[in-house]
């Protein structure tokens, strides 16, 4: 199989995901009222505050490391956690409790739910497959592999 395609949509998804992310987490960090304007609305849902915190620093954080490919699968890890809170304890019950959605609830809720579960979405598949080749990972974790390989090749007698 081929490799280059598979780095090709790492960094599509990377440089989507994180274009998606980083106006998000900051409009939660820097817009009116700042983190704790945005975090102070969580504990009706039974988050706590502090991680209202978390997730709007870690989307403008994340949403910038992602695109660069530094820590790729961690923050991915990190993403779909918060995603996940987003869709499935805010919106979805959310959608489910809504008056205005009609007759057709599975169709007021997909449409309420469609941007945190494709991002979900997009955050595991980063978390499977990685950064790809053409990240920061693979540049800083292929020079300390080099490094490594290096210097168990040394004889042990260091000449």
């Amino acid at each position: 199989m081929k490799k280059w395609p598979v780095d090709a949509a790492a960094v599509i998804l990377r440089v989507a995901i994180g274009l998606i992310f980083i106006p998000h987490g900051f409009v939660k960090v820097f817009g009116s009222g700042g983190v704790a304007a945005f975090a102070q609305n969580l504990p009706s849902y039974g988050i706590p505050t502090a991680l209202g915190y978390a997730a709007a620093y870690g989307e403008l954080a994340c949403g910038v490391l992602i695109i660069v490919g530094l820590l790729t699968r961690l923050d991915a890890f990190l993403l779909a956690c918060n995603m996940f809170v987003a869709t499935f304890v805010v919106q979805l019950p959310d959608a489910l409790h809504d008056p205005d959605a009609g007759t057709n609830k599975f169709f007021g809720a997909m449409h309420a739910t469609e941007l945190p579960l494709s991002l979900f979405a997009g955050s595991i598949a980063l978390l499977f497959i990685g950064g790809g080749r053409l990240s920061l990972d693979a540049f800083v974790f292929r020079k300390r592999k080099t490094a490594a390989e290096n210097a168990a090749a040394q004889p042990a007698g260091g000449g």
